[in-house]
């Protein structure tokens, strides 16, 4: 449904989602909105995996290559080895939970593009 978009426009979803989910870590973990902050973190976590996408590297690679920018940007907003982890892992774990969502009910594969959940 949604993969009939443009580019520009799946790439404003997967930043509005990736932020949404950014933020929502970030309070879970400080119980404080980080609107700035969980924003810029979904742009450039989005348009780096894109980045890495069109370069034409591997599956994993996509994956795998923002994960060192998120740690830095986390730790840049925190600053707090425990607060970084309960923000990284609820963010994962919201982030994984609205791609399932998204994937399977409106085909949107742009979250997490190596693990479609839709024939």
């Amino acid at each position: 449904m949604l993969a009939a978009l443009p580019t520009p426009i799946l790439l404003d979803i997967a930043i509005f989602f990736t932020a949404s989910c950014w933020g929502l870590g970030f309070f879970i973990a400080d119980r404080q909105v980080y609107l700035f902050a969980s924003s810029a973190i979904g742009c450039f976590v989005c348009l780096f995996g894109y980045s890495v996408e069109s370069l034409g590297a591997p599956p994993w690679a996509v994956v795998a290559a923002p994960v060192p920018l998120d740690i830095l940007l986390l730790w840049y907003v925190l600053r707090k080895p425990r607060k970084m982890a309960i923000a990284y892992v609820s963010t994962w774990a919201i982030y994984i939970v609205l791609h399932i969502l998204l994937s399977s009910s409106l085909r949107y594969d742009s979250l997490i593009p190596v693990w479609k959940l839709h024939r």
